[in-house]
């Protein structure tokens, strides 16, 4: 017969045997979460001083499972299944942990059914907005152990009258925009937004409509905040998302370069944007968005200039942190392909690669000349915000086929982070 210490010692031992089985089974689960997608580090930028609290922005274009076609992505295999796709996209979103993060591309059944759960479970609260009854739309996530929701507002960018420039045609584009109170410093007021720009080959022109927009929002949103909450000291604005457009392109350049004037290809291009036909389509004689040669007639070149003149008269600008921090980190892969020292690329699918997400941090602007870079230590001496580290990009020779892939990205987009600390 058994003695009572002798049962006691072997449920101990039971109990103990079985610790170890589940603490194997915890680790062969984060090895192969691990395995679910590729990690980069977050590299530290060469900065002396220290403002106070740190926190980190994300931007990431999800790709929607409402919009993937075998015909887009010929040979991903099943990576392009939600079942799949979703684990890794999860496993990477709690691995970087971003205290906020500006995400693109949300479906919106996969929001009620995964998104909204899964990182409630993370401690996230979020803002969700979509066109109508489009299948997906764009998100802002933020800990609440670190935020607290003050207000929100939308953009629709089809119903905001932009001047005498009216809109190209109908493009079903959204933004969203929501006011956080710091927990560790309620004094504070943090601004942040994001979008999805216009898809169009031929889009540049309404995209350019699209970013005056988004500054011009950004801005009477922090206003309209501060006369409903006095009692913020201080304000920070943000904008980050999938912008559609590169470093060289007009979208971008008419809010960080001011005052803005289009000259060489960023003025071919969106003169021959501004001479598309959206409701006539066949009569399009166009054949590429991107012409060696373009001669503009002239009610094309005053849509033009009157777009210059739109951004000229706003007192708004953005300066892209990538931009600002990333060729001090990452000299190799800064400013190939343009002048602004941006990486090479965020996007990396089957037919197209090249740089279209973006982490700006909105300001005031004084109409002065803004056209050069910012230097960094500048930046964060005028506007109390010191870049602390950005999230790596991969270069191009470290890439292979179009993505998403298995073991490797699970978007076609690359998400974008950095750390930040406010004065």
């Amino acid at each position: 017969m058994i003695s009572a210490d002798e049962k006691r010692r072997l449920r101990a031992l039971k109990k103990e045997q079985k610790r170890l089985e589940e603490l194997e089974k915890g680790n062969s689960e984060d090895e192969r979460r691990a395995k679910l997608f590729i990690r980069r580090p977050l590299l530290e930028l060469p900065n002396k001083e220290q403002f106070g609290k740190t926190f980190t922005i994300m931007s990431y274009n999800l790709l929607a499972q409402a919009l993937i076609r075998r015909s887009l992505f010929p040979n991903n295999g099943d990576i392009l299944k939600w079942n799949k796709r979703s684990e890794a996209l999860l496993a990477e979103l709690t691995h970087y942990a971003a205290d906020i993060m500006c995400l693109q591309e949300m479906d919106y059944i996969q929001y009620n059914t995964f998104w909204n759960p899964e990182l409630e479970k993370l401690g996230y609260s979020n803002r969700f907005y979509r066109s109508g009854t489009k299948n997906h739309g764009v998100a802002i996530f933020f800990r609440t152990s670190k935020f607290q929701l003050v207000d929100s507002t939308v953009i629709d960018y089809d119903q905001v009258p932009t001047a005498n420039i009216v809109p190209r045609t109908n493009t079903l584009n959204v933004g969203l925009l929501v006011a956080l109170r710091p927990a560790d410093d309620p004094s504070k007021l943090l601004i942040v937004g994001t979008t999805h720009l216009f898809w169009h080959p031929f889009g540049t022109y309404e995209r350019t409509r699209q970013t005056y927009i988004v500054l011009q929002e950004t801005s009477k949103f922090e206003k309209s905040v501060q006369a409903s909450h006095p009692d913020f000291e201080k304000s920070y604005k943000f904008f980050a998302g999938d912008f559609n457009s590169q470093p060289y392109d007009s979208p971008y350049l008419s809010i960080v370069q001011k005052p803005i004037k289009y000259n060489a290809r960023c003025l071919k291009v969106i003169s021959c944007s501004a001479a598309y036909d959206y409701a006539d389509q066949e009569a399009n004689t166009l054949e590429t968005p991107v012409p060696e040669e373009f001669q503009p007639n002239e009610q094309q070149e005053k849509l033009v200039h009157d777009m210059e003149n739109l951004h000229n008269s706003l007192g708004t600008r953005a300066i892209s942190l990538y931009s600002l921090g990333y060729h001090l980190i990452d000299p190799e892969n800064a400013g190939l392909d343009n002048e602004r020292n941006e990486p090479f690329f965020s996007n990396w699918a089957h037919t197209w690669r090249g740089l279209l997400d973006y982490i700006f941090f909105v300001t005031d602007w004084d109409f002065s000349d803004c056209t050069q870079l910012e230097q960094l230590e500048d930046f964060q001496s005028k506007y109390g915000v010191l870049i602390k580290k950005l999230l790596k990009l991969p270069h191009p020779k470290e890439m292979n086929e179009g993505q998403p892939r298995e073991g490797e990205y699970p978007s076609d987009h690359l998400c974008l982070m950095a750390e930040i600390e406010l004065k």
